[in-house]
């Protein structure tokens, strides 16, 4: 056989199988075209029956180019056939077998089994099929047309086969393969081509020569042919190489000790040991080690024999009295295609890049992107999502936050706006608390006036009287500090407080507001430890406003009535602050939006005191509830936590509301 083949199915990349699906379906119109024509014909001769077909190959019919090319002509002419094909294989295996002892008993056998078997085309692979069939065609299968398929084109050209059958070559391109190792070689100077001595050996040699001495002309320095070495001796002398040196591996039956030598076994061997790199036509012989070459592409080669086999038949069939001959009797043969494989130029440290665009790359580097591009996009869209969706939640976390800062502002702001407008209600209060001090101390200044005037120094009397002054003075300074803290915005500040003495403070800005309403507060302070965590004036202010929602609930009423009582007790690690009133109490339907921002059931009320109280005690983690109080009125009940971890917090202003328990 003139070279071994691989298995190239799972080689080829996909715009290879595209120009072979191409070029087939193209070859294909024309028969097809011709079994409309003549479908009436090749019924009448043989309805329904399948194409009787003899596959005679010249070679072992084991070695991959022969498995090749014969499983992609069955496959091909599968295809095509109008009622399928019945295959006859035989082999005379002339390339290891040579000489004719053998021919008379194989002649024999062959026209034993087909003398009674009826033959519409034999078909030979390989040149020394060809000359069996010429020399015994006409007794084993008389009038049945030849092809012959499997041949280099050289040899076609040449005249060296028998006329009269039909052809359809293959183009070794030994010029092309030196140009892909210029290329991917450019320091090294020395070619050497590698042969073996068999006739189709020496065929393959002359023509790489030829191709090398034409490329020699200022590129390589020395070109030399080795030629008929036994496969010991071509180890050695390749193993003392390197890569300076590029090999050129055409074909290798026998040595020239007529030894026969299977070709792919012997590059095996050679690409062992080898430190050049070793270049070939086949592409059987990238199993072996080939680097890279431009290589006969066998498939094709038995696509295009199996079309024109159909052709022939199809032809036979719509004019049975047309020769064989009346076709071309020799195919285009396909061109060759550039291979290279990229793990053994990895190795030889050849760079990828310095082969032609349109060089088959097999074996490439390991690649998601081309491996897998799908996965990697949908994978790139799945985490361009995610990372959208994360941005966006991210984006409306900001604005949430944001939103809710500006709330708690604007609820700090309100808050105060709400102490403000308390504190004007109460400024005959405020005033009532300021005047009585000034007006001490302005009394004591007219009694030490009066005493100076009179002549009279008591100094123990003016001790006294500026004692009343500094005390007054004190008094007055301590109203204002309360109400300065009271209008001041400042950050929550929890820290431990006793919760009977600022509910004193708060009592006495509102004593004077109580007073006018004739409205008595009366204080039951039932709690031993009245020590809370919490904003002593958000405390205050919480107070406020409910004791003065209770006077504005019993004003109006009778003197028995007009009464609210502040009051506290212990209850489960925290302060309960009570405030009572015996008005009218808290309608029912009005009960679930008592707390919220707005409502109120008062003409001139704003509806915020009772929602912002709600606020500072969520603020503080604390509870508030209102219940109906017994006999009339309503009981608000604020559970304050005794202790927590202290901290300073930011006002909360929220819209929960949160019940304790009664």
């Amino acid at each position: 056989m003139a070279a071994e083949m691989d298995q190239p199915a799972w080689h080829r990349i996909v715009c290879a199988w595209c120009a072979r699906a191409l070029g087939l379906a193209f070859g294909l119109v024309p028969i097809a075209l011709m079994a409309l024509l003549s479908s009436g014909h090749a019924q009448a001769a043989a309805p329904d029956a399948p194409w009787r077909v003899v596959l005679l190959s010249g070679a072992d019919p084991t070695q991959p180019a022969s498995l090749v090319l014969d499983r992609s002509f069955r496959r091909a002419m599968q295809a095509v056939a109008p009622h399928g094909v019945e295959f006859f294989a035989d082999n005379v295996d002339s390339l290891r077998f040579q000489g004719g002892d053998l021919t008379p008993e194989l002649r024999a056998l062959l026209a034993k089994k087909y003398t009674n078997q009826s033959v519409d085309l034999v078909v030979g692979l390989t040149e020394f099929a060809s000359a069996f069939i010429k020399a015994h065609h006409e007794a084993l299968w008389p009038g049945v047309p030849v092809m012959i398929y499997g041949i280099d084109e050289a040899r076609l050209k040449s005249g060296a086969l028998p006329a009269g059958f039909t052809y359809v070559p293959w183009r070794t391109d030994p010029a092309g393969t030196i140009a892909l190792a210029e290329a991917l070689q450019p320091k090294a100077q020395k070619l050497v081509v590698i042969a073996g001595a068999a006739a189709l050996d020496g065929q393959s040699a002359d023509a790489a020569m030829t191709a090398a001495r034409q490329r020699a002309l200022g590129r390589w320095s020395s070109v030399e042919l080795w030629q008929g070495l036994s496969v010991a001796e071509l180890r050695q002398r390749v193993a003392a190489l390197d890569n300076r040196t590029a090999l050129l591996f055409t074909t290798m039956h026998r040595d020239s000790a007529g030894v026969p030598i299977f070709p792919l076994n012997a590059l095996r061997a050679m690409t062992e040991v080898s430190k050049a790199p070793v270049y070939g036509t086949y592409s059987t012989y990238l199993d072996g080690g080939l680097i890279a070459g431009s290589v006969v592409d066998f498939e094709a080669n038995a696509e295009r024999a199996a079309v024109r086999g159909a052709e022939m038949l199809l032809r036979r069939a719509a004019l049975p009295s047309a020769a064989a001959s009346a076709l071309d009797p020799a195919a285009a043969p396909p061109p060759p295609r550039c291979v290279a494989d990229a793990r053994r130029l990895a190795a030889f440290r050849l760079d990828v890049r310095d082969l032609p665009d349109s060089c088959n790359l097999l074996n490439p580097p390991v690649s998601i992107w081309r491996d897998h591009r799908d996965l990697v996009l949908i994978a790139i869209a799945f985490l361009l999502l995610q990372t959208l969706s994360i941005a966006a939640l991210l984006w409306q976390r900001r604005r949430r936050r944001a939103a809710k800062q500006n709330v708690l502002a604007h609820g700090v702001e309100l808050a105060r706006a709400t102490r403000v407008a308390a504190l004007g209600e109460l400024s005959a209060s405020i005033a009532h608390e300021i005047r009585q001090p000034l007006g001490a101390i302005l009394s004591n200044a007219d009694a030490a006036e009066m005493l100076l005037d009179a002549g009279q120094i008591d100094l123990p009397q003016l001790r006294e009287i500026l004692g009343d002054i500094r005390r007054d003075d004190l008094r007055a300074h301590e109203v204002i500090r309360r109400l300065r803290a009271l209008l001041q915005m400042k950050q929550v500040e929890h820290a431990p407080l006793a919760m009977h003495e600022a509910c004193d403070e708060a009592l006495k800005l509102i004593s004077a507001d109580a007073a006018r309403s004739e409205v008595r507060i009366e204080r039951q302070y039932a709690a031993s430890d009245d020590q809370i965590v919490g904003d002593r004036i958000q405390l205050q202010q919480v107070l406020i406003n409910l004791v003065r929602n209770g006077i504005e609930a019993v004003d109006g009423l009778s003197s028995e009535r007009r009464v609210v009582i502040v009051g506290t007790t212990e209850r489960a690690g925290g302060v309960v602050l009570r405030v009572t009133d015996r008005g009218p109490g808290v309608r029912e339907a009005d009960r679930a939006r008592l707390f919220d921002a707005f409502f109120t059931t008062k003409a001139n009320g704003m509806g915020m005191g009772l929602s912002i109280v709600r606020s500072i005690v969520d603020a503080h983690q604390g509870t508030l509830q209102v219940e109906s109080a017994a006999g009339g009125g309503s009981v608000f009940s604020v559970w304050w936590p005794r202790s927590s971890e202290p901290s300073t917090l930011s006002p909360a202003i929220d819209t929960t509301v949160s019940a304790a328990p009664a």
